[in-house]
Order: structure tokens, then C-alpha cells, then sequence
């Protein structure tokens, strides 16, 4: 069985919409990777021990400030929250109309 979803029309509405969260979207997760490069790690997969923050990667962690580590959270917060309002507006649109598919 095999499912493909596939889009043959777009409002003037939903393209602006989608263009534009899309694009804050990506900026917002490429710049969450890249800092978490720069960093070593991110704040999801580190951890607060003792009043010491911590981000990881791999296997290995490296020692932040508070700032940075509450950053680093928040920031991969809102690149996958960015990522996932992507999806609910295409089924928003979906359901008023203003993407049609087969």
C-alpha cells in the first residue's frame, strides 16, 4: 500500500501564511543547530545538577551559564514548536479549503 499526499492548489492566503512561518521556522532551527554546534550540546539533552548547567551531545557535556542553558532550552523549544504549527496550519488549511489535494 503505498500513501501519497500530494498538493494541487493553494490559496493566496495559505502560501503567504506558510511562506512566512516556514521561513521563521527555518532560520529559527538552523540557528538552534548551529548554536547548538557552537556550543557542544543543547539544553534538551543536558541537565541541571548541584546549581551547574550543562549541555550535551553525543555523549559528551560541557558546563554553561544559566543564561546560556536556559537559551539553549528555550531556543530548541521554539524551533520545534516552529516546526509543528508548520503542521497545523497545513491541516488548518487544509480543513477551510485553502490547500486542495488529491
Amino acid at each position: 500500500m503505498k500513501f501519497r499526499l500530494k498538493f494541487t492548489s493553494f490559496s493566496h492566503r495559505a502560501k503567504w501564511v506558510l511562506r512566512t512561518s516556514g521561513a521563521i521556522a527555518a532560520v529559527c532551527f538552523f540557528s538552534f543547530v548551529g548554536g547548538s554546534l557552537y556550543l557542544g550540546g543543547d539544553a534538551l539533552n543536558g541537565y541541571v545538577r548541584a546549581g551547574h548547567y550543562y549541555v550535551c551531545a553525543h555523549g559528551s557535556c560541557g558546563e554553561v551559564t544559566r543564561a546560556v542553558w536556559h537559551y539553549s532550552y528555550w531556543h530548541a523549544v521554539a524551533a520545534f514548536a516552529g516546526i509543528a504549527l508548520n503542521f497545523a496550519e497545513i491541516a488548518i488549511f487544509l480543513n477551510t479549503g485553502d490547500i486542495e489535494w488529491e
